[in-house]
């Protein structure tokens, strides 16, 4: 009976969560809200459709824990080591500089030593559901700012463990002494590094076994036992589902399997997470929100301003822009998920009265409502201020000293492969990355035309000499920093040919429209890899191949779109695939054309291609007569239409002109 209510529980949460969104997608407000007023209409002090929330919040984690795995394994493993100094640097600060202010607000209330440390650990945390959600819907975490937030919440839910441990001990209970606080401390870190370890070395191996038996539905299941198996072993060892999750997903970044893992994982993560949201919205006791408004308003007020202005302040001292710094603090501003285990923990052991207990629900769930409001309004801020233009202007001395160069925004694979590019080709560049240690550890090797800085600050495009550059090139994370970057370089210099790499299909058409020459989507470049090669094995000629690519490069990859364009680009394909063509072939030692007269292979009348020109020993013989014999190490230059080529490759190889072994 106890599984049917919850059913019934389940269709009521998903049911009626579906005009709410409609309803705020139509007035283009975030999702996350209408989860969270859905819960308020029918939790058990709105509408009372549930009143039982105990089993709804038990499955709200799960959706959290799906959602920590697909972040673990979108990010490589080797990247996250080398980011862990920074997660540990950022997330330790923002802990200890936020529960110092929490204890100072307590005693400023005149609360006991044990309560005003209690109020530092619940003001420490932020919510990794929401964090991640956000940054989600913006495809947003490769950028400044998601990195700097994920690592803040990964470090927040590994201090859980010693919080929620001296709980008991602020009560003045028997609670455990500094000595094992700091055990247990070091023992979660062991418990995390041994569970990577070892799932990184047996998960890949195991899934190997299970994908050969080529049965989807046994990776599907094989992808949730082992999110919620390391989860729940992580719980088991005392620590939270989520990091285990997360430790799930880093095991198995980077491997053969993980874009279809993703895929897998993805639906289960959607509707779990729907009923996380929701039940966060079914907590908030409305009665008491109508009868002390003002207190809890004022307070949600003073957790936002708290918790961003410490944050904004951290990365501002992290040597990043204002930008990076203002959606940090307002996406890391609200309470998380685990304030509320241990508020409810200091509730039951007389830390917090009922009244600071209730005010405290109140105000986070309010924190929750609002978050992505302001997160929306700041990214909408960026996106107007660099519409607007420059604020100030840079001394000429301040300017890299260069003309008629490329400007390469972003140091990641692609700015680095095109550094060495440009070295080897004596074409001047200058740098403009955002990573202050990846600039200061640059200007410490050969290169010096570097600049750190936001790219799509006028200031720092000018000491680029933006006015003077001939070429700019976008490889950044970061979608709106992209727009906002092309907008003000464009403003700089309308003549400098701008080339953008986008991860996402629908910004083309935006960069495009506002200003960007060249836009490169990975996923169509992909994709003309994968047909090139394809065609490569049917023989088909370089210089089709190339013609196809530059087609449908030329035309904004229209075709793979289907925007703009299609007929014209196939047109103009079937164009150069009727039109005769130059191919190659090289004769090898065990050919078995070596030895035979052109007359004997007989080419042209099996394939319709015929041989123009042969060369041997670096001397091109013209129009070969038909009694040449064909020697090893000669090179044949055929000539005819696609179909004739493919053919006569076939016949020199030995195969007949039906691709069977002659």
């Amino acid at each position: 009976m106890d599984g049917l209510k919850f059913f019934h529980q389940l269709i009521i949460i998903l049911g009626c969560s579906l005009p709410v969104i409609y309803l705020f997608n139509k007035i283009k407000l975030p999702s996350i809200i209408g989860f969270l007023i859905t819960g308020v209409v029918i939790g058990p002090f709105g509408l009372k459709l549930i009143d039982d929330t105990a089993g709804i919040q038990s499955l709200a984690q799960i959706g959290v824990a799906f959602l920590l795995f697909t972040v673990g394994i979108e990010i490589p493993l080797s990247r996250f080591l080398k980011r862990l100094s920074e997660i540990l640097l950022t997330g330790g600060l923002q802990v200890l500089c936020t529960f110092i202010a929490g204890v100072g607000i307590g005693l400023a209330m005149r609360l006991n030593v044990g309560q005003s440390i209690f109020i530092g650990f619940i003001l420490a945390h932020s919510s990794s559901a929401l964090v991640l959600k956000l940054l989600k819907d913006r495809a947003d975490q490769d950028s400044a700012q998601g990195r700097i937030s994920i690592g803040v919440i990964l470090f927040q839910d590994v201090m859980v463990v010693p919080m929620m441990l001296l709980v008991p001990f602020l009560a003045a209970g028997s609670g455990p002494d500094a000595l094992l606080i700091g055990w247990k401390l070091v023992k979660s870190l062991l418990i995390i590094v041994v569970i990577l370890i070892a799932a990184r070395r047996v998960i890949p191996a195991v899934l190997e076994r299970l994908v050969g038996m080529n049965m989807r539905d046994v990776l599907v299941i094989a992808s949730v036992v082992i999110t919620m198996g390391i989860a729940w072993i992580t719980e088991s060892l005392g620590l939270s589902l989520a990091i285990g999750a997360f430790l799930a997903g880093l095991a198995l970044s980077g491997t053969d399997y993980t874009h279809q893992i993703i895929s897998d994982i993805h639906p289960f993560r959607d509707v779990f997470l729907s009923v996380f949201f929701v039940s966060f919205g079914m907590i908030l006791n409305v009665d008491f929100l109508r009868e002390h408004a003002g207190y809890v308003f004022l307070t949600s007020l003073m957790i936002i301003l708290l918790k961003a202005s410490i944050v904004m302040g951290l990365v501002g001292l992290l040597k990043y822009p204002l930008r990076v710094a203002l959606i940090s603090g307002v996406m890391l501003s609200q309470i998380g998920e685990f304030s509320f285990v241990l508020a409810s923990q200091g509730f039951e052991h007389g830390i917090i009265s009922d009244f600071s207990y209730q005010a405290f629900i109140g105000s986070s769930v309010l924190t929750f409502i609002v978050t992505p409001l302001l997160v929306s309004l700041v990214y909408y801020l960026g996106t107007r201020a660099s519409v607007l233009g420059s604020r100030s202007d840079v001394e000429p001395e301040a300017r890299a000293q260069v003309s008629n160069h490329v400007i390469i925004c972003g140091m990641g694979l692609n700015g680095r492969n095109l550094v060495r590019v440009l070295k080897e080709t004596a074409i001047n560049y200058v740098i403009v990355d955002l990573n202050f240690q990846k600039i200061k550890k640059l200007k410490s090797g050969e290169e010096r035309n570097t600049v750190w800085g936001d790219a799509s600050e006028v200031e720092i495009l000018r000491r680029a000499s933006v006015e003077a550059a001939r070429v700019m090139v976008i490889a950044i994370s970061d979608r709106f920093l992209t727009k906002s970057c092309v907008v003000r370089a464009k403003a700089l210099n309308p003549n400098l040919h701008v080339i953008v790499r986008t991860k996402y299909l629908a910004d083309i058409e935006d960069l495009l429209a506002i200003g960007a020459d060249d836009v490169i989507p990975e996923e169509f470049e992909t994709s003309i890899q994968i047909f090139s090669r394809v065609l490569k094995i049917f023989h088909i000629p370089n210089s089709v191949i190339l013609a196809q690519g530059n087609i449908i490069r030329n035309k904004s990859y229209g075709v793979f779109r289907e925007v703009r364009y299609t007929q014209e680009a196939f047109d103009q394909i079937s164009q150069i695939l009727a039109q005769g063509t130059i191919e190659t072939y090289y004769v090898a030692a065990a050919s078995p054309i070596v030895g035979r007269s052109i007359r004997e292979v007989n080419l042209k009348a099996l394939s319709g291609a015929m041989i123009i020109n042969i060369i041997r020993d670096n001397q091109t013989i013209t129009n070969p007569p038909s009694e040449f014999v064909l020697q090893a190490a000669d090179q044949l230059i055929l000539f005819g239409d696609h179909g004739a080529i493919d053919i006569a490759l076939r016949i020199l190889e030995g195969k007949g002109n039906d691709g069977a072994p002659a």
